[in-house]
């Protein structure tokens, strides 16, 4: 319903608030359909999830009422006619260069600490070795922004350079190679947000639709693949405590994905109340990723969450948990305020004016919002560094003149 209205009358499904409502009443509808013998939850984490969820809400408040008080704004022409194709290839080769030399480094990481071979045989040590190259693991990451960025321009322009196949391509092999999800889920989701954030206004028609089963479908479907391939099933380990028929036990690894947090915020408030506040060094990741780059023995948070017996094992507690880690009930309260005014400025930002950096920039904090069910991507340093990425990238590819319209597609701009 919120991403009906949100179509209604901002012409557009996705905006903040929608996302927001409708993956978080997902999540709980599906959690309260008990598949999984979770430990139940306590009124202390219903009132952490209200009181995020109102917090949220009320700081995309005051951006978006500019929409709804002034709806000539959502009318406005793109400004993509601003940028120039040529120097956005150009840009576009060189961050396909970097993302190659960076998982080449990767490999060789991997192949030096633990052996490929273990890529079937134990892929967790993998994936742990896999996090664990230092500064120049970001040029790995930035496959993930070549995936969205590759998608933004097929979903541009009528005669796309065949080079930018390939790279889209070995974009989306990194993120299998990982043995991460996560990676899958962040290329997918937030490609599928950019190219419905480049559409002039969104059409409830068949293609739509199609869009949007097509992204879901290759979502489940590369998720089943990695827990087969990787033998990270669920329900092989944990039958006792799962109420799905064994033939489709399968379907038991995105519900428990879907789910699972809730039962972690549970234990982890239960477990935290006592302790004392960490000051930001959850919630200001990468401004602390900074100091211990410049201050000798700087001591940061374990930013790998405990694992908690729920009585599966989990450890991740929705997007709320680092908030609560560093400010206790203060941090429910305001920081999501502050994220969700934040996120909604850009959102708003991005509908007046449209540009390559706003779009791509929405697509990001989108994803965020709509993994917020699970964990906290808005205070991780990738997602600063992919903004960072795409602003650089933006900024070079920006022309002196006017492009010509003909070269974008159908439903970029106006009729």
């Amino acid at each position: 319903m919120s991403c009906y209205l949100s179509w209604k009358f901002l012409g557009d499904f996705f905006s903040p608030p929608a996302i927001f409502l409708f993956f978080w009443c997902f999540s709980l509808g599906f959690f309260f359909l008990n598949l999984v013998n979770y430990h139940p939850l306590s009124t202390t984490s219903y009132a952490a999830i209200a009181l995020g969820t109102f917090s949220f809400l009320a700081g995309c408040f005051f951006p978006m009422s500019q929409l709804f008080l002034k709806p000539e704004l959502l009318n406005r022409r793109p400004l993509f006619h601003l940028f120039d194709k040529v120097r956005f290839e150009k840009g576009m080769m060189i961050l396909f260069a970097l993302g190659m030399i960076g998982f080449l480094i990767q490999i060789y990481h991997i192949q030096s600490q633990i052996g490929f071979r273990n890529f079937l045989t134990n892929p967790q040590a993998v994936r742990e070795v896999h996090s664990n190259v230092k500064y120049l693991g970001f040029f790995n990451i930035l496959n993930l922004a070549n995936f969205a960025i590759g998608i933004m321009y097929f979903a541009l322009y009528k005669r796309p350079k065949k080079w930018v196949v390939l790279m889209v391509i070995w974009a989306i092999v990194t993120t299998f190679i990982s043995t991460d999800r996560t990676r899958f889920f962040y290329a997918i989701i937030w490609s599928f947000y950019n190219v419905f954030y480049l559409r002039h206004r969104i059409k409830l028609k068949m293609k739509t639709v199609i869009l949007g089963v097509s992204t879901l479908v290759t979502l489940m479907v590369f998720f089943l693949l990695i827990a087969v391939v990787y033998k990270k099933q669920a329900y092989d380990h944990n039958q006792m405590y799962i109420n799905i028929p064994k033939q489709v036990g399968f379907l038991a690894d995105p519900y428990i994905y879907l789910t699972g947090s809730y039962p972690v915020l549970e234990a982890f408030l239960d477990e935290k109340e006592q302790e004392e506040p960490l000051w930001g060094k959850h919630t200001f990741e990468p401004f602390v990723k900074v100091l211990e780059a410049l201050v000798p023995d700087f001591q940061r948070a374990e930013l790998v969450g405990k694992f908690y017996h729920v009585p599966l094992e989990l450890n991740v507690g929705t997007f709320l948990q680092p908030f609560y880690y560093d400010f206790g009930w203060p941090g429910i309260a305001l920081i999501p305020f502050i994220i969700g005014f934040i996120v909604s400025w850009f959102y708003v930002k991005m509908r007046k004016a449209k540009t390559l950096f706003l779009v791509y920039g929405s697509g990001v904090m989108a994803f965020c919002t709509t993994i917020s069910i699970f964990v906290n991507h808005f205070t991780q340093v990738a997602t600063w560094f992919f903004l960072l990425v795409g602003w650089v990238l933006f900024s070079y590819a920006k022309g002196r003149g006017e492009a010509d319209l003909s070269q974008f597609r159908d439903d970029i701009y106006p009729v």
